[in-house]
């Protein structure tokens, strides 16, 4: 097996924060800002929930840093799970209800500070690639913004960022790191039910089934598409969410969805999501779906000690 490996993978990782660099003198910056984006979509955190959905469906990101205003330091992060999480997926949905009885309209109206999360998960400028690797893998999360020293976001980096240190031969079949038996919905099931279920679980893909047959895929991005548009409104003539909640997976889902077979090189799999943009692939067998293979599954080959 040929594994390609970042170029600084000797290093030792450091799972650092800002708060550690005002006791050192300044340092050069690490390689994983070599993998970065350097131009981040930041919000403040008075920035309204529906405003902020509707920029990540229209800028296409799953992560929106939430920054002072006048410091540009970083206080929070809001991610496409906090949305899933808030409008009907888990803990935060009690705000919707409890707070506003339902009310879709007014709760999308409040401050990101309302739901972003407090601790986000970030790297520092200082890091190197393995470093992020490891920290990625180690946090389950999918990205993270960068700080540098004023504790201020200067990148972004993803999972996806990561894909491409990967070959296009690696001697692993995909049926190695893939997700076997991953839990499934059928068409028929609510949209609630999908966010519940991403949340409980942890996941932020769920495949679509009618038996074992695939039918489709619902991501974490086609809930925020269905939250961050002007659908959502049209599925809820009396505004409450439920009835939004309630409609069909069937009505939102990726409908033939780019799939992979068990026996295929994982590193093909890594190709594939990088010329498709997209986070995973359902492994498919004779048309019944066998498993689901990830980025973050991928990782792992980076590193395969960790």
């Amino acid at each position: 097996m040929r594994i390609v490996r970042p170029p600084d993978l000797g290093y030792k990782a450091r799972e650092r924060g800002p708060r550690e660099f005002k006791s050192r003198p300044s340092r050069k910056e690490g390689t994983l800002m070599t993998l970065a984006k350097r131009e981040v979509v930041t919000v403040p955190p008075t920035f309204r929930i529906k405003d902020a959905a509707e920029l990540m469906v229209g800028r296409r990101i799953r992560r929106l840093p939430v920054v002072h205003p006048g410091t540009g330091k970083l206080l929070g992060i809001l991610i496409t799970r906090d949305l899933i999480n808030f409008l009907g997926g888990g803990e935060k949905y009690k705000i919707v209800e409890e707070k506003f009885r339902g009310n879709f309209a007014a709760a999308v109206n409040q401050p990101v500070s309302l739901i972003m999360s407090e601790e986000p998960i970030y790297a520092t400028n200082q890091m190197s690639i393995e470093d992020g690797v490891r920290l990625l893998l180690r946090t389950g999360v999918g990205g993270v913004p960068i700080l540098d020293e004023q504790e201020r976001v200067v990148g972004i980096v993803s999972e996806r960022d990561f894909l491409p240190y990967l070959p296009e031969v690696t001697g692993n079949p995909v049926s190695y790191y893939m997700t076997r038996h991953p839990f499934v919905l059928t068409p028929a099931d609510p949209i609630k039910k999908a966010c519940t279920e991403m949340i409980s679980r942890g996941v932020r893909r769920l495949p679509v089934t009618a038996g074992k047959k695939l039918q489709g895929i619902v991501t974490s991005v086609d809930l925020l598409r269905y939250f961050g548009t002007s659908r959502i409104f049209e599925e809820m003539p009396s505004g409450k969410v439920e009835e939004a909640l309630g409609k069909a997976v069937s009505g939102i889902m990726t409908r033939n969805p780019v799939t992979i077979s068990p026996e295929r090189d994982v590193g093909e799999a890594a190709s594939l999501m990088i010329q498709k943009g997209c986070g995973g692939l359902p492994v498919v067998e004779e048309e019944k779906l066998e498993g689901i293979i990830t980025e973050h599954d991928m990782l792992k080959l980076l590193i395969p000690w960790t």
